[in-house]
């Protein structure tokens, strides 16, 4: 529908606004321009998140959870928890703030990478979660999941953490605990520690930080002194020598506070001047290069800074008129901007009103000056405290209103499902128009494919998306870069164009090319060819329109991986082409060939095929799953990393398998779904976070009857409905998330 400026409160310039179908996103004006309550997002306008409670005194943020103290001296933990991180007797994440269990009285809280410490009125100190190299300070190495008191430490009046190590300012000097291997305790040791240990000849401390395994301290003089790890220069003393004891940074005088990131550290002066050091490859250091400095460089901030703080790959810092300036990594928006690029100079956000900033490594949090907590960044763990992660490590059914399903389609941030009377829908992300819905709005709820019809069959690619008929007819849609959509140019399109080939059998979408099969005719490909993998014979650079496959027989079945193909012949044999450097094409070899070549062992019996980045696997007649190819992420379910580059079995009773860059799903013949290869956003969906799993694990049990794969995300349809896990940035799990890199206002319950 369109609106009408006389029908809502707009500023001048916006006249006419499209909104879409939830009556929640409206086009921006020429300028940025909104409605009322309205902010401006990647061209849309997007209601403004509610700001958060008004309670909190302090804010805390760790590698993937969040802390926060309210005015009653109760702490709040969210995000991340399976170390027991937040305090509340268990180790479930949760996605909004939870009372840390039996403490009261804290003034103060400090998160590291996965246990977190409060520092309480009386001056003592009560810390939990992980406590793998003693970073509790209780006096053992186990974990634990509720608030456990330091012990041997009094007087404490400011904290710091580092990913494994926590310190304490008491009595004037510096106390540390927990790892020790590259110094960072302080001791001269090089030793694990599991209660405080004092460091010798450090006093007059009025400020400090920590990092990864690094620490610095201001002295009551204006020196800087710094020691632990030392790989990009963060000591500030000129070289990358891990220092066991304090040592000065050179070039600082006059420091008044200090914060540290992962793997640089930045300092002000009491005048407001900014300098720092270390590792520089986001902007971290804010200089305006990407030049690693051994010692400190003079920050260009173009106002006074009253406090710094420090994320995994950038830096914030708080000016005297409240508002808050930031540079490095943004690539999860962490710096307040949703453009999502990196800035090698402070830049001001649009926060204003601010009194504390909190770094962790993918998010960045303030508390402003009325008590409310506004988080950004990524928040695949909860670590935003709105509700509403971005991952999903286990099955959650999909909640678009959708007619009886037949299929399920995962391509690149995007999920598709053909419905049962041959329409479909589609949602995730739309940057190039690869939903089909005409528009190029990101979607975490369905909307219609515009334009198809009796559909049997959708491929998606990437960043593009094709359709076959029942009777062969074939669309595409996306991206048209290298000619990806088979129309003859490289224009993209949001809705879907009709291609010109002779009735299909099959389709697939590689990353930047199209193949399908045409039964007696063989295959036809287009798209990038730059590997061969239009199997034409030679590597072509680009074909806009389809191309006939050298040399193939006929073609029943067609895969296609990023930069290689196959096909699956009439006969059961199965034949690819294209790119070979990881194996991706069974040969027993690494050679690559550019028309098809037969699979190595698998003879005349294969029923499936499927492929995705330099991975390929085949379903064979006896239902035995064999992959090859690329293996770094255990995505060939072999219980290896090793790549290999001929079949190898991994399991049977398979019935249908599919094939993502990282990860593949296998259905089995009772209904039960099986997922493999690597599970950093969940997308094994075994309910866990973790890098890889290298073998098939069970995720449903049974009543399954397809399954879908891409990059981050895994579907099944079972007996039940559509369910869906993995990473929800883009809205593809089709829960109504979709991450628009906005601050969010933290549900903090007010006492």
């Amino acid at each position: 529908m369109r609106v009408a400026c006389g029908l809502i409160a707009l500023v001048a310039g916006a006249c006419s606004l499209d909104v879409d179908y939830t009556g929640t996103l409206y086009q921006c004006g020429p300028a940025g321009e909104c409605p009322s309550n309205y902010t401006c997002v990647g061209g849309f306008c997007l209601p403004d998140e509610a700001q958060g409670t008004t309670c909190a005194l302090d804010v805390t943020a760790g590698q993937s959870h969040t802390c926060a103290v309210r005015t009653d001296g109760q702490v709040w933990c969210w995000g991340a928890n399976d170390s027991g991180q937040l305090g509340n007797n268990d180790a479930t994440d949760s996605l909004v703030p939870v009372q840390v269990m039996g403490l009261a009285g804290a003034t103060a809280v400090i998160a590291g990478d996965a246990h977190t410490c409060a520092l309480q009125a009386g001056g003592e100190v009560a810390c939990w979660g992980d406590n793998s190299h003693g970073q509790l300070g209780d006096g053992t190495g186990a974990d634990s999941k509720a608030p456990t008191t330091v012990k041997n430490l009094t007087n404490a009046t400011a904290l710091t953490a580092g990913d494994m190590h926590t310190c304490a300012i008491a009595n004037g000097g510096v106390q540390c605990w927990g790892a020790g291997a590259a110094g960072q305790l302080g001791d001269a040791s090089n030793q694990d520690h599991n209660t405080p240990v004092a460091i010798p000849g450090l006093s007059g401390v009025v400020a400090l930080a920590s990092n990864d395994d690094t620490n610095c301290a201001v002295l009551s003089d204006g020196s800087v002194q710094c020691w632990g790890g030392n790989d990009n220069g963060e000591l500030g003393d000129g070289t990358m020598t891990k220092r066991a004891t304090p040592m000065p940074v050179h070039l600082v005088t006059n420091a008044a506070g200090v914060a540290a990131g992962d793997r640089h550290v930045c300092a002000f002066t009491k005048d407001g001047a900014v300098y720092c050091w270390g590792d520089n490859q986001y902007g971290e250091l804010g200089d305006g290069t990407v030049n690693n400095a051994l010692e400190p460089v003079r920050n260009l901030l173009p106002t006074k800074a009253l406090a710094l703080w420090a994320g995994r790959g950038h830096t914030c810092a708080l000016d005297d008129q409240k508002h808050v300036w930031c540079w490095g990594v943004n690539d999860d928006g962490e710096l307040f901007n949703s453009g999502a690029s990196d800035r090698f100079s402070p830049e001001r956000t649009p926060l204003i009103d601010v009194d504390r900033v909190a770094g962790g490594d993918d998010h960045t949090c303030v508390r402003l000056t009325t008590g409310a907590i506004e988080c950004v960044g990524y928040n695949g763990r909860g670590q935003l405290g709105d509700g509403k992660r971005t991952t999903q490590p286990k099955p959650v059914p999909v909640v678009p209103e959708l007619a009886t399903i037949a299929a399920v389609s995962a391509g690149g941030a995007s999920t598709c499902a053909i419905l049962a009377d041959g329409t479909a829908s589609c949602w995730g992300l739309d940057d190039n128009g690869q939903l089909g819905d005409g528009t190029t709005i990101d979607r975490g709820t369905a909307a219609t494919l515009d334009g198809v019809a009796n559909i049997k069959k959708l491929a998606q690619g990437s960043d593009h998306a094709c359709a076959m008929s029942a009777t062969g007819f074939v669309w595409c849609w996306g991206y048209g870069g290298y000619g990806r959509l088979g129309v003859g140019s490289t224009a993209s399109s949001s809705s879907a164009l009709a291609v010109n080939v002779p009735p299909a059998l099959d389709i697939a979408a590689g990353d930047a090319h199209t193949c399908v099969a045409l039964g007696a005719a063989g295959a036809m490909c287009w798209g990038l060819g730059y590997s061969g993998q239009l199997g034409t014979g030679v590597t072509d650079i680009t074909r806009s329109s389809p191309t006939a496959v050298s040399m193939l027989p006929d073609a029943v079945a067609v895969a296609a991986g990023d930069d290689h193909s196959c096909a699956l012949t009439s006969a059961g044999a199965a034949l690819c082409w294209g790119s070979n450097g990881s194996g991706q094409l069974g040969t027993a070899n690494n050679t690559a060939s550019y028309v098809p070549i037969g699979v190595s062992g698998m003879g005349s019996g294969v029923a499936e095929i499927a492929a995705k980045g330099s991975t390929t696997c085949a379903v064979k007649t006896d239902h035995t799953l064999w992959c090859w190819g690329y293996n770094g992420d255990g995505q060939l379910g072999i219980n290896s990393t090793a790549s290999k580059n001929a079949p190898q079995m991994v399991t049977d009773s398979v019935s249908h398998v599919a094939v993502a860059n990282s990860h593949a799903c296998a259905l089995k013949q009772d209904g039960s779904v099986w997922c493999w290869g690597a599970n950093y956003e969940g997308q094994i969906g075994n309910g866990q976070i973790s890098s890889n799993v290298t073998v098939p694990t069970q995720i449903i049990s049974a009543g399954a009857t397809s399954v879908a794969v891409s990059n981050h995300h895994s579907c099944a349809l079972t007996m039940t409905g559509l369910q869906c896990w993995g990473g929800d940035i883009w809205g593809e799990l089709g829960d109504g998330v979709v991450d628009w890199l906005q601050p969010r206002g933290v549900q903090l319950p007010c006492p």
